[in-house]
């Protein structure tokens, strides 16, 4: 699941092609074949590098020891004086120079990657058992993997972006599902209530034990009625509606539940201290929907998706029903040079000019020591996120961004050599404004069999709302054939993100592709 840092000296690759026979192995000295015949002759352990040094250089085992620590700690100047030893070592020792040094080089870049071999070995074994669960029982896997993260929301996010790559659903939180920890139900995983902020254990415990002692909770009300007020606040309560957490066993929505919590948490607390004193027993008598009416609910009109994912980032630090940037994830593929998740693991060396797309997570401003004002920020698409250091004059001109809620466009620049890699803007715009700048033609693709008047009603009406220069394509996709239709320019659109989301969402599918030019913002 998590990938290594970039291997420099590319050791890795060369070792794949030798094990599988795509490469012959080669040693630079006939008299290491024995020390590296097992490995295709790739320095691999750091008992090879010791070796070496004594064949080639007649280094002591004490000075070769001192060369393996300089190595593994990365000491310029202890290794420019070793490189002086070995080279004399070498000559002495009748070794070709040239080659000598080239070897010494290998053995340096071997301090990239390079254990002790019983590292390696109990490194390679857990690998092994590890890529083996994560095969045959995926979901198991990773709910373990994310409760030993239950704290850390950047690795939690990273973990559920791969589990959902690899064909595992994530649910929300269930207040008839969900443990403290992410649990295993069915072929899916349910996020676990202690990655909920202002749920804390005990709340949790005490939820679980109720509902495994007298069965699931029947709605919002038979919660409230049932559950230890001391142990179980409103404010948890409150954190718990914000995520979802009663969506599958209530009828009301979101709002509704949340607008109406203190009168039905009091009304709970009441009905529970009746029961407990041995007062309740006449409304035990009475049915449920009688006793639903004893609460007058005021039904809301619920919050907007984006307000729903608003709260579950707040909450759970990540978007578990969806995310912002999805409607706009086709067009981020084609204006971006790679996703936040790939800048990561590209390989190489120096400053690399790249654009990448997503929104602002969050930014935090300051004074820098000449006096100007620049910021550090997190921008986060649908792989991840990357730190982004804004330099005062591109602070200067796209401050007003740096707060913004929308889908952003950043030119800029990546530091490869860096660890952890970070993103330097030096140009922000809105992805609305470049699609529409990049665009040449929107194609919508329909399939024949799914469509409805009523659906071609609604994308007409769409089209028409959206008006501008860029031209619309029909592609029509039948099981007999398929055809395209270039829409009279009446019908030319302004190719925002907005209008792909608005269709995709009456096709039920992401129908919408934007065709670019070849000039990137």
């Amino acid at each position: 699941l998590y990938r290594p840092g970039p291997m420099k000296s590319g050791m890795h690759e060369e070792f794949i092609d030798r094990k599988h026979g795509i490469k012959r192995a080669s040693y630079t000295f006939d008299s290491l074949v024995d020390v590296l015949r097992d490995t295709y002759g790739i320095i691999v352990y750091q008992e090879q590098v010791m070796n070496i040094s004594r064949i080639v250089a007649g280094y002591s085992l004490g000075q070769a020891d001192m060369l393996r620590r300089a190595m593994g700690k990365k000491k310029v100047k202890e290794m420019d004086r070793h490189k002086e030893i070995f080279r004399e070592g070498a000559l002495k020792n009748g070794y070709d120079e040239k080659k000598a040094l080239e070897l010494f080089d290998l053995m340096a870049n071997f301090a990239e990657y390079g254990f002790n071999k019983s590292h390696a070995v109990a490194y390679a074994y857990i690998a092994y058992q590890t890529a083996y669960l994560k095969h045959y029982y995926a979901p198991s896997f990773y709910a373990a993997l994310l409760g030993t993260e239950l704290n850390n929301t950047d690795k939690v996010t990273v973990i559920i972006q791969d589990a959902r790559e690899h064909g595992i659903e994530i649910l929300p939180p269930d207040i008839n599902e969900s443990l403290w920890l992410f649990n295993v139900v069915g072929e899916t995983i349910r996020f676990g209530m202690g990655a909920i902020k202002n749920v804390g254990k005990s709340a949790v415990e005490e939820l679980v034990r109720e509902r495994e002692e007298n069965g699931s909770f029947e709605g919002f009300i038979d919660f409230c009625e049932r559950i230890n007020h001391k142990a179980i606040n409103k404010r948890v309560v409150e954190s718990l509606i914000k995520v979802g957490a009663f969506d599958n066993c209530d009828r009301h929505n979101r709002k509704t539940l949340l607008e109406n919590l203190e009168l039905v948490y009091l009304y709970g607390q009441k009905r529970k201290e009746e029961k407990l004193s041995g007062q309740g027993s006449f409304f035990d008598l009475v049915s449920e929907t009688t006793q639903e009416n004893d609460v007058q609910i005021d039904e809301c009109i619920d919050f907007e998706a984006k307000e729903k994912l608003t709260y579950e980032k707040q909450l759970m630090g990540i978007y578990i029903s969806g995310h912002p940037l999805e409607p706009f994830a086709r067009i981020m593929e084609e204006l971006s040079s790679m996703s936040i998740n790939d800048v990561s693991e590209t390989m190489g060396n120096g400053k690399r000019d790249m654009i990448l797309c997503g929104m602002f997570e969050s930014y935090k401003s300051f004074i820098s020591k000449k006096g100007d004002k620049m910021a550090f920020a997190t921008l986060e698409d649908l792989s991840g996120k990357i730190e982004c250091i804004v330099f005062p004059r591109t602070f200067g001109e796209y401050s007003h961004l740096l707060d913004s809620t929308e889908a952003l466009v950043l030119t800029g620049t990546v530091n490869l050599d860096e660890d952890p890699r970070k993103f330097f803007p030096s140009k922000i715009v809105k992805l609305k404004d470049v699609s529409d700048q990049s665009v040449q033609r929107v194609e919508v693709n329909l399939r024949t069999n799914q469509l409805s008047d009523f659906s071609l009603d609604q994308i007409k009406r769409t089209l028409l709302g959206f008006r501008g220069t860029t031209p619309v394509v029909l592609r029509f996709f039948h099981p007999l054939g398929k055809g395209e239709m270039i829409l009279d320019n009446n019908y030319n659109v302004q190719a925002s993100p907005q209008l792909a989301a608005k269709i995709n969402q009456i096709l039920d599918a992401d129908s919408v592709q934007f065709k670019m030019d070849d000039i990137k913002p």
